[in-house]
């Protein structure tokens, strides 16, 4: 392996660490005790923008499901910043786009607020550095 190609593999590395990473902060949010001031910043957020949009208090149920996310994010992040791989970027990316996905369908068909349009930006901004990272690493034997 030449040094240019050493040097283009580093730095697809570091842009899916750095995804990694920035999946690790944004799901820890969702652990028990941070996901009621994730929802709560996501109200005032809609509230500053004149949004009005009716946040009722979620079920215990829904603070469940909210923690298995966060554990299962932050979970995953881990493994992606210990083993950026060229599988788990290219499942990674797709899973990026899944999401926003599900989150455009909450915001438009479940009047969800669009303050989460902020979350579709990251999450496509994720799965397009991703997508430029995938054919600089190497495929694993």
């Amino acid at each position: 392996m030449g040094e240019s190609e050493r040097t283009r593999e580093r730095s697809a590395r570091r842009v899916a660490r750095a995804a990694a990473g920035f999946d690790l902060v944004a799901t820890a949010c969702l652990l028990p005790g941070l996901e009621t001031r994730l929802l709560a910043a996501l109200a005032e957020a809609d509230a500053a923008l004149g949004l009005a949009t009716p946040s009722p208090p979620l079920a215990p149920i829904g603070l469940l499901l909210a923690n298995l996310a966060g554990a299962l994010g932050v979970l995953w992040a881990w493994v992606r910043i210990a083993r950026p791989w060229r599988e788990l970027v290219a499942a990674d990316a797709a899973a990026r786009c899944a999401v926003a996905a599900i989150l455009v369908g909450a915001i438009e068909l479940r009047g969800v607020t669009p303050v989460l349009y902020a979350f579709v930006a990251t999450e496509l901004l994720g799965a397009a550095a991703q997508a430029w990272a995938l054919p600089r690493l190497p495929r694993r034997s």
